[in-house]
């Protein structure tokens, strides 16, 4: 007697309606937020791409404690945001002015190294740029890590790099200000950074 449909009404294993996610069990990125502190980071000259004010003397690089003399405004850049850093970068200059006045220097440490930044920002830029190699002081921040990735909620990202952030670090590297914008979907306030930066001082003073 054949054999050949014996078995066909039953399975071996139960098969699930519903695989899960590979990414689900990973570690989550932890941005920092308001009130802690922001670890010391070195920049290595090699990783400058535009010299403004804050690293027109940083021969042979710099760290973070040097930098803050006065409150630092830290915003993290990407051009695989698309449009979204474009905007970033746009308001950036256009507040870079305000920004100094209330008593602040602007660096900013993009994701791309200086022959892929400077293609896609030909235009001179008024404040420090510096290459985040291997995204170091982003793992520092809390707004990157391989498990989490970007493109894993925001659809049109393809690239493995940070979420967009800006903070406000003061003299002792506490953090007065932040802004982190895990899917895309905030606007960044120079007005509100602007403001806080006032706050900041007139606290200190």
């Amino acid at each position: 007697m054949s054999s050949l449909y014996r078995y066909a009404d039953y399975l071996v294993a139960p098969v699930p309606e519903n695989f899960p996610s590979p990414v689900r069990n990973r570690e989550k990125i932890s941005p920092l937020k308001a009130g802690s502190f922001f670890p010391e980071f070195f920049i290595d000259e090699a990783r400058i791409i535009n010299r403004g004010a804050l690293l027109g003397n940083a021969d042979g690089g710099t760290s973070l404690h040097l930098l803050t003399a006065q409150p630092l405004v830290v915003a993290f850049y990407s051009w695989h945001w698309n449009g979204y850093g474009d905007r970033l970068i746009d308001a950036l200059k256009q507040s870079y002015a305000a920004i100094e006045a209330a008593g602040a220097r602007l660096l900013v440490l993009s994701s791309e190294d200086k022959k892929v930044f400077g293609g896609n920002n030909p235009e001179a830029l008024p404040f420090d740029v510096v290459h985040d190699a291997q995204h170091r002081i982003a793992r520092k921040a809390g707004i990157y890590r391989e498990s989490d990735p970007i493109w894993g909620r925001v659809a049109g990202v393809n690239a493995d790099v940070p979420v967009p952030a800006i903070y406000l670090v003061t003299p002792s590297l506490e953090i007065s200000y932040d802004f982190v914008d895990l899917y895309l979907q905030e606007e960044f306030s120079p007005q509100a950074l602007v403001a806080a930066i006032g706050n900041k001082l007139a606290i200190s003073a």
